[in-house]
């Protein structure tokens, strides 16, 4: 029995593990042609709205599916299908409560929002269109925790894949829909959308609002599509749960009960969730605010540094500057910085119950076993990553946005600084679940507090100077994760009396990351970039290289060890391939 259900939780991370990797792959090509679409000024608008959706977003459909999914899980094993279906009806009606309030709320209060984050009221349209995903975030988070706890992890990650692809078509083609009209009205009546345009330049101004918020009603338009599958799926399909079930099933709890527990298990674990979140909406408070009083106290030396880059008619507009220089930051930096934590999750949701079995039955050394095995897991693939991105910064983001020189030299050089924070970042929410499965799920947001307030300050102080201004926002966050991981750190010792020597679990995997972005670095700057040219070409055999050798070193250098491989799905095998030709540490 106990093989079965570690063989459905295996099943269950590979499911959701691979649907990740479609989401992110097809989100990638998302951001990319959209950014092409958008330029600085657009992905400015885009990413003040979606800063405030996304931190939302992550509140719902982490935290609220998974205090469903452990309570059905709970009740499940105990028997108690009426509860079970009771939780199913209280999570849809709570669920769909709060997300109407969430829409209203946001939706009213949207002004005062864009107001305090950049004083641009470009980006209303942008909050407005995307303020909607918010009721159907809430809507998925209901059925998908309910199936969740049944063991089923289908439905999620089909959801998930379903909304991913239906963003990417509505997202480009109404945004792309938007300027080929404007074009269209400017070459026929020389307006746009009711303002005369005299060049084209002044046509994407005036159309980069309406066409950032097309894009953003994509992503609404994909979350509605997929709350329509879910709820159809739940009306056409069984949850295994008999007659018989519900007939000799226990007295249900009260309903009152229900909630209580279930507000008492979502609100830690949801907080929790926004980890990545919360950095992304300080920059956007401070980044576009500061660098506005950056221009208007030091106006030559950031002309000096951005008058090259920035186009004449956004240094015309006030605050136009500004919103420039962060929509290249987080429309095209932050679009590559993101995709490593969403796969370093993975491990600490893998090893989430197995943490939690051990834990509960007093296996001290197996809670330890698992916990050094997420440390190491998840620096594999964080360290080559942080490492990577520092080195070739500017490489990828001209692979990936040929045409946006001036949105990439303003980001590149963020980026590479970004780099260095994740290997804090992505430690940080592995050891969050880590936590949680040792029965303290109170302490991440605490520790998350902490990080933002440390965030927000460094942010205030360093970007408001000309010689730093928006780099200030990578140091606010290196100095945020760095900081949340030394106290999970600490916590963990205290809690289980046991100290994670982190150079000694990870100093192989750190020594084949320097060689790897070594690699990279090298052949892309000094040998490919004479033969081959600096253009995508280049870029990608560097990397290629740059890769294999980092996997050479991994293995000759034996930094994965057997409890490792055992924690990812089909572990068994890869071990016993690894074992073969000695190569396990």
């Amino acid at each position: 029995m106990q093989s079965r259900k570690s063989q459905n939780l295996l099943q269950g991370a590979s499911i959701l593990g691979a649907a990740i990797i479609i989401v992110k792959l097809v989100g990638a090509v998302f951001k990319i042609p959209l950014g092409s679409i958008l330029d600085g000024e657009g992905m400015g608008y885009y990413s003040v709205a979606y800063s405030i959706f996304s931190m939302i977003f992550a509140f719902s459909t982490a935290g609220l599916p998974a205090a469903v999914a452990k309570m059905v899980a709970e009740q499940s094993v105990r028997e108690r299908y009426q509860d079970i279906r009771r939780l199913h009806s209280l999570s849809v009606r709570l669920f769909l409560v709060m997300g109407i309030a969430g829409f209203v709320l946001m939706a009213a209060f949207s002004p005062l929002y864009v107001r305090l984050a950049s004083d641009n009221q470009g980006a209303l349209w942008s909050v407005l269109a995307i303020s909607p995903a918010i009721l159907f975030g809430c809507m998925t988070s209901a059925y998908r925790g309910y199936y969740e706890g049944l063991r089923d992890m289908k439905p999620t990650a089909v959801s998930q894949i379903i909304e991913v692809f239906a963003k990417l078509v509505f997202g480009l083609a109404l945004s792309g829909g938007v300027l080929l009209l404007a074009r269209h009205q400017f070459e026929t009546s020389g307006t746009v959308f009711g303002h005369a345009a005299v060049s084209e330049a002044e046509m994407r101004h005036y159309a980069m609002p309406l066409a950032a918020a097309a894009a953003i009603l994509g992503v609404t338009i994909s979350t509605f599509v997929g709350t329509f599958y879910l709820i159809l799926l739940d009306r056409r399909r069984s949850d295994g749960i008999t007659p018989e079930d519900l007939r000799y099933s226990p007295r249900p709890i009260r309903t009152r009960v229900l909630l209580i527990r279930l507000l008492k298990i979502a609100i830690p674990i949801s907080l929790s969730s926004i980890v990545l979140n919360v950095a992304q909406l300080i920059d956007t408070f401070t980044i576009i605010n500061r660098l506005n009083d950056a221009f208007t106290s030091h106006p030559d030396q950031m002309l000096v540094l951005f008058g090259g880059l920035v186009p004449a008619d956004q240094l015309a507009v006030e605050g136009g500057a500004a919103n420039f220089i962060y929509g290249s930051y987080a429309g095209y930096a932050l679009s590559i910085f993101n995709l490593v934590p969403s796969f370093t999750a993975i491990f600490g949701k893998s090893a989430l119950p197995n943490i939690t079995a051990a834990w509960t039955s007093h296996d001290r050394r197996g809670t330890w076993v698992n916990i050094q095995s997420v440390v190491r897991m998840t620096c594999l693939i964080a360290m080559p990553a942080s490492l990577g991105i520092l080195a070739m910064s500017q490489p990828i983001l001209s692979l990936l946005y040929p045409a946006r020189v001036a949105e990439v030299a303003i980001a590149a050089p963020v980026l590479s600084l970004q780099g260095i924070s994740l290997i804090f970042l992505g430690l940080s929410s592995p050891l969050f679940a880590v936590l949680q499965g040792l029965g303290r799920a109170d302490l991440p947001p605490k520790f998350m507090l902490v990080g933002a307030i440390l965030k927000f300050a460094v942010n205030w102080v360093t970007i408001g100077i000309p010689e730093i201004n928006v780099q200030g926002a990578a140091a606010g966050t290196v100095s945020c994760y760095a900081t949340i991981l030394i106290l999970s750190l600490l916590s963990l010792r205290k809690i289980t009396g046991y100290r994670v020597h982190f150079i000694r679990l990870t100093y192989k995997t750190l020594l084949a990351s320097i060689l790897c972005a070594l690699t990279a670095y090298s052949l892309h700057r000094w040998v490919l970039s004479g033969i081959l040219g600096q253009g995508g070409l280049s870029t990608l055999f560097s990397i290629g290289c740059g890769a294999a050798v980092y996997l050479a070193a991994i293995l000759l250098l034996r930094g994965i060890s057997k409890d490792d491989v055992l924690m990812l799905p089909k572990g068994e095998k890869f071990a016993k391939l690894l074992a073969k030709y000695h190569l396990l540490g």
